[in-house]
């Protein structure tokens, strides 16, 4: 099956709606914010890692006919093919960012994941953009 540029178009308007989101929601100081705003910029951080990994999920599966079995070796394998050089690190974080959230919820530091959120979209932009060029698909 070939790249599906709808699902790819998809995914990507995901991440950059979950990106949009947490830049709002880190806007304001660290100590302004509410519980629930930082239960908020969690769940979004969840949805941006999962948008980016079916991203890549897709390109792997359908343009490289490869099943990696996880988000962060996903990241690597495009990295490596020269689709996003230099990104898998960085979104390799947010994953493991993720992680954190969705298995160690009780020991999350949510200041170093507002410190966290706020300087690591490098990474992420150059993903997307890398993508769009790529595979043609206009968000």
């Amino acid at each position: 099956m070939p790249i599906d540029a709808d699902q790819l178009k998809q995914k990507i308007t995901e991440v950059l709606d979950a990106k949009a989101e947490l830049k709002r929601l880190i806007s304001k100081p660290y100590a302004e914010l509410s519980t629930e705003t930082k239960y908020a910029i969690r769940y979004h951080v969840i949805v941006l890692a999962e948008a980016l990994g079916g991203v890549c999920l897709h390109i792997a599966k359908e343009d490289l006919k490869r099943e990696p079995t996880s988000y962060s070796k996903c990241f690597r394998l495009l990295d490596k093919e020269g689709i996003c050089e230099d990104c898998a690190r960085d979104l390799a974080k947010i994953v493991g960012l993720r992680n954190l959230l969705t298995h160690r919820y009780w020991t999350i530091d949510d200041r170093r994941v507002y410190d966290s959120i706020r300087n690591d979209f490098r990474g992420v932009d150059r993903f997307v953009e890398s993508v769009k060029e790529k595979y043609a698909v206009d968000v």
